[in-house]
């Protein structure tokens, strides 16, 4: 599984019982503290895996930065982030690469397995199915009011928490239902990553626009206007094949197409399963909730304002 049906990671079948996926993910800061930037890196780049219901087996270290600027402490405090969530996933870090670049990067290659049969798509929701959203929105919104040195310490504790947080116990949640479709929701935001369902699968799809849960602080931030660029070009991307009823706000249209890092899972399940599935991650300590439905249709989503 690859290119020709682009998923959250690569799947090469080794046999017919194992088959390995791998995955590669690497930004910019979004945070101040350095450790918390590695620790983030590395739960976003791990999110492809679960995402695909993959167990990580290791990790490789992806690292650019401006070697005669940024202080050695710095850089071992990045790396040190990164594999204290790399220990909490079971997995070592069996080495990387680095480069000498004016703008620190950091991220990880993930490497996993999965029965070939038990993998997770972006394609496969049904009709009816409801779909279950498994962190709240707003990351990007928090970051970027964050470097404008607007966001205050328990808004970015709070956001800090979510993208450092693994979805390893969300995948494992999701394994006593039945799941039809999963993805991970980062960069292009709810709705992009909603939109590559549908595609995926030949679908329409319903939101209400008040369900996904939020930040604390994120709906604020969003109405006075820390919008990250990327999120714009979202929404913009998103609103060709989006249809908002009349009365969504217009801090909450930001929100849906916020460009997200370390999201939550996004999963097709049974609609009698919804508000199950739901309940069993917050169980778990994940802020999630059931969002909407997939339904017979043109691949569109449709935003209710209720």
């Amino acid at each position: 599984m690859g290119l020709q049906a682009p998923d959250d990671a690569v799947v090469y079948a080794l046999d017919s019982d194992r088959a390995v996926v791998a995955s590669l993910d690497f930004f910019t800061p979004v945070v101040d503290d350095p450790a918390d930037f590695g620790a983030i890196a590395a739960a976003n780049a791990l999110s492809d895996l679960y995402a695909m219901h993959a167990r990580p087996l290791f990790a490789l270290n992806i690292l650019a930065i401006p070697a005669a600027e940024l202080p050695e402490e710095v850089v071992a405090a990045i790396l040190v982030g990164a594999a204290e969530v790399c220990s909490e996933a079971g997995i070592p870090v069996g080495g990387g690469h680095s480069i000498d670049d004016p703008e620190p990067k950091f991220g990880l290659v993930a490497l996993g397995e999965v029965h070939p049969d038990a993998v997770w798509r972006k394609g496969g929701a049904r009709p009816g199915d409801a779909i279950v959203l498994g962190k709240a929105l707003g990351t990007g919104v928090v970051s970027t009011a964050l470097k404008k040195g607007e966001a205050s310490a328990p808004v970015v504790e709070a956001a800090v928490a979510s993208m450092r947080r693994l979805n390893r116990d969300a995948m494992e949640t999701l394994e006593s239902f039945e799941v039809h479709a999963a993805t991970d929701v980062t960069g292009y935001g709810l709705l992009g990553h909603l939109l590559e369902m549908c595609r995926a699968g030949g679908l329409g799809a319903t939101v209400a626009a008040g369900a996904p849960r939020l930040l604390p602080g994120a709906l604020e931030l969003a109405g006075e206007g820390f919008i990250p660029g990327g999120t714009e070009r979202n929404r913009a991307a998103a609103e060709r094949a989006t249809t908002w009823e009349e009365g969504v706000a217009e801090a909450l249209r930001v929100l849906l197409c916020d460009a997200q890092t370390s999201g939550g899972l996004l999963v097709a399940v049974p609609a009698d399963q919804g508000e199950a599935v739901a309940a069993a991650l917050v169980a778990r300590g994940y802020e999630a909730s059931v969002i909407g439905r997939f339904e017979a249709g043109e691949p569109r989503v449709r935003v209710m304002a209720a």
